[in-house]
């Protein structure tokens, strides 16, 4: 290694929040324990549930933080790193982590890192502290979200009352004018489902499509396992958005597609796959592609996108 990038890569260590407050010579040794390693999309890098027994710097690229339904919650980006608080508390991985694109990071082993901590009281004292102050914060934080949502939670009941209340109110209103309550509520429901935006989830592994279901909680929802059995389900009821996967059987996604095109082309379609990638569905007539493991910040950010475009 060149002394410019072993400079280089110290001072990324330094930067990191574990290791804040180490000196160049210190910053060394813990370059010396690094283990150098090439990441290509897709690559695991630790799996839920297993010991954490190292640690990884992000030097480049992107890695994703995958929960145990799949879902890619969080993207990591340079410089920062995954495991290090694991190491310390022995505690087992809670979230897979995985490479999103080609990646290089820095692997230190838990064996070799607790050597060094007991070897150099100096650096063992430096990262204790740290860590104490990021689980500090980390806790602050968590008060903090934790604030936040139970004042969501009260401002959500507080509206559902109110529609309530907007409900029995016009519903009062229509039974005024020769409908039974009964009658009012009928009708009420029946202009809340026309209403309603309807998406139609197309994937032949029902675990995605109930995961789906419960992302688009606030649209109506219906499922088919395959292309064929869309578009039946398209026929009986024409659908505001078509989420499917690419790779099905009896029909894929990309018959489907040029199928829906024929009869509905103002519908629009979004692609969902793990196994091929923007590009290759470029030309098929798709108006999104969602990445699986899927990023729900990004998935509901398509879905929208793709609802307003049907509205136009």
């Amino acid at each position: 290694m060149s002394m410019e990038r072993s400079k280089a890569l110290i001072q990324t260590i330094q930067k990191i929040p574990v290791f804040n407050g180490l000196s160049p010579s210190q910053g060394k040794k813990v370059l010396g324990l690094c283990v150098p390693r090439i990441l290509q999309a897709g690559d695991r890098v630790c799996e839920r549930g297993t010991p954490s027994d190292a640690m990884y710097i992000l030097v480049s690229g992107l890695l994703g933080i995958i929960t145990g339904d799949g879902l890619r919650v969080a993207t990591l980006k340079p410089v920062t790193t995954v495991g290090e608080m694991g190491m310390v508390t022995r505690q087992t991985r809670s979230a897979s982590v995985m490479a999103v694109d080609k990646s290089n990071i820095l692997i230190i082993e838990k064996g070799p890192f607790d050597l060094l901590l007991r070897n150099d009281p100096d650096i063992q004292l430096k990262v204790y502290r740290n860590i104490i102050e990021i689980l500090s914060e980390k806790i602050v934080n968590d008060n903090v979200r934790i604030r936040d949502h139970l004042l969501d939670k009260v401002r959500g009941e507080n509206q559902i009352r109110e529609h309530r209340q907007r409900i029995e109110i016009a519903i009062g209103l229509l039974a005024e004018k020769g409908m039974t309550r009964e009658e009012a509520k009928t009708r009420i429901d029946e202009e809340m489902i026309s209403m309603s935006m309807r998406i139609l989830v197309v994937d032949d592994e029902e675990p995605i499509r109930k995961f789906l279901k419960d992302v688009l909680s606030s649209y109506e929802v219906v499922e088919a396992g395959d292309g064929e059995e869309a578009l039946k389900q398209v026929k009986v009821a024409k659908p505001h958005l078509v989420i499917t996967d690419i790779r099905m059987p009896k029909m894929d996604g990309f018959e489907l597609r040029a199928r829906l095109k024929e009869t509905h082309p103002e519908m629009p379609v979004l692609a969902l796959s793990g196994y091929v990638g923007a590009e290759d569905v470029e030309g098929h007539g798709f108006d999104g592609f969602v990445d699986k493991p899927v990023n729900l910040e990004e998935f509901r950010k398509v879905v929208e996108e793709a609802l307003l475009k049907e509205e136009e």
